[in-house]
């Protein structure tokens, strides 16, 4: 069967960090650090509540900061359990992932 796609997507090599997942994939023994899958399922009290938010309608984006409620929450965490006290309109922003939070502080650094 002819694929619906031009040919030269055939002619694309796939990615170094492609084959390299791969390789990691089907060795023994060896632990990635590539991409911050973790090694165990989601726990259930995380995936009921993801689907309580979608079924509640809540599947907009948010603000780039993360939302406000989470900033507070967290703000509260560190001020009962370090005694720090932050604003969370101010100074505490969420991230998707490590790499963003390495490249948003590194950024602000340099």
């Amino acid at each position: 069967m002819r694929s619906r796609f031009s040919d030269a997507i055939d002619l694309i090599p796939p990615s170094g960090i492609r084959r390299f997942f791969d390789l990691v994939a089907s060795s023994k023994d060896v632990i990635s650090l590539g991409v911050g899958e973790p090694d165990f399922a989601t726990p259930w009290v995380i995936r009921d509540e993801a689907i309580v938010s979608i079924e509640s309608g809540q599947t907009a984006y948010t603000s780039n900061m993360g939302m406000p409620a989470c900033r507070e929450a967290i703000c509260e965490y560190l001020q009962t359990r370090f005694a720090c006290s932050y604003d969370f309109s101010e100074e505490i922003i969420l991230t998707v992932g490590v790499s963003e939070a390495v490249d948003i502080t590194l950024r602000s650094i340099l």
